[in-house]
Formats: structure tokens, C-alpha cells, sequence
């Protein structure tokens, strides 16, 4: 049983019949048949893996076999059982996609055998006949989820360029953890947090301009937003990207200084705009 890289560009070492690389959120495996047990050939250090897998939200596994798939029933009923316990837990749940070529020993008769174990787990699961299209399914299935920070009007403040701005934040946000590669992660989160201070720049300039009686107080508080950030991006640049963690941070931390701190910006700008 192949154990799992922490870097993608690693060489995934081989150990008997499986073959396990994680490449943002997909677990890719290659599985060389024919098998006799599965369930025993699993190292503990797959929970692990799942685990870290999880954290970054919906994720994703491709299953390639290769040489053949033959597995005797009694195997095939261990598996079964055994992806029900390790997925017990519906929010650590993946999509799976199994890829059988046409070609491949056992292929159309075990197919329709290892998909039954992954539907009785409650795992969204689906066959192909080649890589490529197990890929793209499995991307398009785990970039769409619900979170926290997708945006609402209701967040508007009152005032239209922050209220535009807060709106772009959020998306650029989404847009991270819906990134299904760790390249994707990493450019996403680089382009949120450009935005980030371009926006906080452009409320301190307001503020400057306004002479805002709280303008160091608020700016103290873009920094800690900044450092915030900046803590996320290091974490996911070192591919430990953790969903809530970012979730916590727009849907808590920002959403507050938003209700409290920018809505009171937006209403002393206002103001001022009426007295002219």
C-alpha cells in the first residue's frame, strides 16, 4: 500500500498493489490488481490523510485501476465494510471517481462491485473509461460547496465603492476554496490578498481625506486583518489550507469590523457628502 506525499511533486513511494498521490484537494490512487485483501494493505496513516483532506472542504479522489481488478467476494465484502466505518462521518466524505479502460482484466465485471461499496458508504462516487474525465468530473463536483463567506446584500453598509469592495473580497475569497489544485490555492489566495490591501488602502484614504476622527483605531484594525491574512497565506503556500480557518476569518472577524468599525465609517461619510 502506497503511502501518501505530503508535496505533490514528490515521488510517491510503492509498497504491493497501491499507489497514493495527493495533489491539492484530490487523492489520486493507482491500484494494480489482482487483489486478494484490500483492507488489511491500508496503513493508519490514511485517517491522517483524509483528515488534512477534509479541512480544506468538499474533496476529491480519483481511483485508476490497472492490470486487473479481480477481487474475490469475501474482499470485496471487507471493503465494502470498511468504507462504511471510515466514512461514517459524513463531512469528511469525498467524491470518488473509479476509472476501468476497456481494456483492463475483470474490469467490466468488478466495476459495477467496488462502486456499490462506495455508493453503500454514502460516497458520491461515479465509473469512467479514462482518466481525464474522472478528473474533470471530480473538479467540477468539489469546486461547488456552501460557505459562509459567499456574499449577501444584507452585508451592505450604506456606502456604494466599500459596499462594491466588500463584495469583490468575498468572491475572491470564494474563489480560494473553491481552487481544487494547490497552484490554484496559491495564486487565489495571492490575488485576495493583493485586493485586501488595495481595499483597506482605499478606506484610509477616505478616512485621511475626511480627516476621521478614528482613522488610527480602524487602521489598527486593517493591520490585524493584514496579519490575519498574511498567516492564511503561508499556511496554504505550505499546502495546509484549512476551510474554516478563512471562513472564520471573513465570516467572524471581517464581517464584525464590517458591522461595527465600516459601518460607522460609511455613515460619518455620508454625512459629511450631505453637508456639502
Amino acid at each position: 500500500m502506497g503511502l501518501p506525499t505530503d508535496s505533490s511533486d514528490a515521488i510517491p513511494k510503492v509498497y504491493d498493489q497501491v499507489e497514493y498521490r495527493v495533489k491539492g484537494r484530490i487523492l489520486h490512487t493507482t491500484a494494480r490488481g489482482p487483489f486478494k485483501e484490500l483492507v488489511e494493505e491500508i496503513p493508519a496513516i490514511i485517517h491522517e490523510l483524509i483528515q488534512k483532506l477534509a479541512r480544506q472542504g468538499r474533496w476529491g479522489q480519483i481511483v485508476t485501476f490497472q492490470q486487473s481488478a479481480y477481487m474475490p467476494e469475501t474482499g470485496v465484502r471487507n471493503f465494502g465494510n470498511y468504507l462504511k466505518l471510515r466514512y461514517a462521518n459524513p463531512e469528511i466524505r469525498p467524491v470518488v471517481a473509479l476509472v476501468f479502460t476497456p481494456d483492463l482484466d475483470a474490469g467490466a465485471t468488478m466495476a459495477p462491485e467496488y462502486l456499490n461499496c462506495y455508493l453503500d458508504a454514502g460516497v458520491t462516487s461515479q465509473l469512467f473509461e479514462d482518466y481525464a474525465t474522472a478528473r474533470d468530473w471530480v473538479e467540477a463536483e468539489i469546486s461547488h460547496f456552501a460557505t459562509r463567506i459567499e456574499w449577501k446584500d444584507s452585508y451592505k453598509i450604506g456606502d456604494q465603492a466599500i459596499d462594491e469592495q466588500h463584495r469583490e473580497l468575498f468572491k475572491r475569497a470564494v474563489y480560494v476554496l473553491a481552487a481544487t489544485s494547490h497552484e490554484g490555492q496559491v495564486i487565489s489566495a495571492m490575488r485576495l490578498f493583493q485586493y485586501m490591501r488595495t481595499h483597506l488602502s482605499h478606506e484610509e484614504e477616505l478616512m485621511r481625506v475626511l480627516q476621521y476622527p478614528k482613522l488610527k483605531a480602524h487602521a489598527q484594525e486593517h493591520q490585524e486583518m493584514l496579519r490575519r491574512l498574511n498567516i492564511l497565506m503561508v499556511k496554504i503556500a505550505n499546502e495546509d489550507m484549512v476551510k474554516a480557518d478563512l471562513e472564520g476569518l471573513l465570516g467572524d472577524w471581517f464581517m464584525a469590523h464590517m458591522e461595527t468599525a465600516d459601518t460607522e465609517l460609511a455613515r460619518f461619510a455620508n454625512a459629511a457628502r450631505q453637508k456639502k
